[in-house]
């Protein structure tokens, strides 16, 4: 697979390094206080249909894995199917909760009134809004209370230093929790595979929506909310008249939308359902998933913004506007990274003793900090050279360089990969010839004297992006036939 367009680091393990176990839900049914609440509002083969799917997403995320190891690189391909599969065991699952979480003696009709508040935003005003999301946290927590030491599952943490190691969950919400944090995964590593055959004719957004079937209306809207960047941009000067899109262009603009997709996943995760298990109880003193936590979730919506903001950079590069345009687009990528980076801390002072988060994020994000903030310095040379600010432009190639050389030390030869090395070298080189003819044209003709201090190139960031909001569907579960459809003469029936 081609790496990202030459503009990102590649960091594929928050779905590569991800893995769990089939499991059986129907312990729900046979014991504890979950057991009559599911034979009143449950069709019995519900919970081993859920078993299947969630079966098919265990096997496929074990190949994403074992292929991935095997090649030594970038893990296969995530085709629609399986974003669909995430996507719907989700739906499947988050409709259980809501049911679990029903109050026993409640109407049918409470889960589905649950479920719409879960899964939609009232138009009216933010009272209705407040409700439906207190409503959705309650019915989160009474099913972690319900179902604590009943539903046991194994995840790993991909995003730890222990990723091999499989622990297990301690109730049916931290399940859902982790379907979604897969569900986040996969939609990321789509966009980065889209962008990476940037070069190939791919098929924008709303294509891939139209082959999803169900989903393809919210792609749809992604895809045209991804587009907005791309309009600001050229809104905002240089460059000159609008031409066609090009193929890569079109790439980009589905993986903005894309990463939007997979913020607005982290950001539901990080604002809504992981807090809501905050209060939930352990059963034994064994360490959870860090994607359980919210300070996981967010430093993941971080990394996507970041990682969008830079394929918007990329597609004004391509579009030929102007260095200023730039230089804010990648202040503003830069301003990202290191709110990721911020988060990036916060997770390791929530992160249980005996599972650290990985060190190779933390290298991530604040090298591409430092990668972005040199490019905004080197697209404001390039501006003050245009203008014959010689001295200004030289001064801020120095600040590139030294920008450039601190991006290298903070990352580790040995454990990452080689492309993020190359990625940085690439960079230095354009830094080197662009300093080169600065230097040389201002020792020669304007022999203007450098500035005592270096020129502010991450002034003004512009960030244009923002996740695309995430509102959960939840399937709720068919509920068993009544007794009398089950007498009468005709035997089909």
């Amino acid at each position: 697979m081609p790496r990202t367009c030459g503009l990102l680091f590649p960091f594929y393990e928050p779905l590569q390094l991800l893995q769990t176990c089939p499991y059986d839900y129907s312990a729900l049914a046979k014991q504890g206080p979950t057991a009559a609440q599911l034979a009143a509002a449950v069709r019995p083969d519900f919970l081993s249909e859920l078993a299947f799917h969630r079966g098919s997403v265990s096997t496929w995320l074990q190949s994403l894995s074992s292929n991935g190891a095997a090649s030594a690189s970038a893990p296969p391909p995530v085709p629609d199917v399986a974003v669909e599969g995430l996507a719907a065991l989700a739906a499947r699952l988050h409709g259980l909760v809501l049911v679990v979480g029903t109050p026993l003696g409640t109407t049918a009709a409470a889960g589905t009134g649950a479920a719409a508040a879960a899964g939609s935003q009232p138009a009216g005003g933010g009272g209705s809004v407040a409700a439906a999301a207190t409503a959705a946290a309650a019915a989160v927590s009474l099913a972690a209370a319900v179902t604590m030491s009943l539903v046991r599952p194994q995840w790993s943490s991909a995003l730890s230093k222990k990723p091999q190691r499989m622990l297990r969950l301690d109730c049916l919400p931290q399940d859902l929790a982790m379907v979604y944090s897969a569900l986040g995964a996969a939609l990321r590593l789509s966009a980065l595979q889209r962008c990476g055959g940037a070069g190939e004719e791919a098929p924008p957004a709303s294509a891939a929506a139209a082959a999803a079937g169900g989903a393809s209306e919210a792609a749809t809207a992604a895809a045209a909310a991804a587009a907005a960047p791309q309009a600001a941009v050229a809104e905002e000067g240089g460059g000159g008249g609008r031409s066609p899109p090009s193929g890569a262009q079109v790439a980009l603009t589905a993986a903005v939308a894309g990463l939007r997709r997979a913020a607005g996943v982290y950001e539901y995760l990080a604002e809504g359902l992981l807090p809501a298990l905050s209060g939930a109880g352990e059963v034994g003193g064994g360490d959870r998933p860090l994607e359980l936590l919210p300070a996981a979730a967010r430093a993941m919506q971080l990394l996507c913004l970041a990682e969008g903001q830079a394929l918007v950079a990329a597609a004004a590069a391509a579009r030929g506007m102007s260095p200023g345009t730039q230089r804010a687009l990648h202040a503003g990528c830069a301003a990202l990274f290191r709110q990721a980076s911020a988060a990036v801390q916060a997770l390791g002072g929530a992160a249980p003793g005996g599972l650290p988060p990985s060190d190779r994020l933390g290298r991530l994000v604040g090298s591409a900090a430092a990668l972005h903030t040199a490019r905004a310095h080197l697209c404001l040379a390039r501006e003050r050279q245009g203008a014959m600010e010689l001295g200004e432009a030289e001064a801020a190639c120095e600040e590139a360089r030294k920008l450039l050389d601190a991006a290298a030390r903070g990352l580790d030869r040995r454990a990452d990969p080689a492309a993020w090395m190359e990625l940085i070298q690439a960079e230095q080189a354009s830094c080197a010839a662009l300093h080169s003819a600065v230097q040389r044209d201002r020792l020669a003709i304007t022999f203007q004297p450098l500035p005592k201090q270096p020129p502010d190139a991450a002034a003004s960031p512009a960030v244009r992006v923002a996740p695309d909001s995430f509102q959960p569907e939840p399937l709720m579960p068919p509920a068993p036939p009544a007794a009398e459809q089950g007498k009468g003469g005709c035997a089909v029936m």
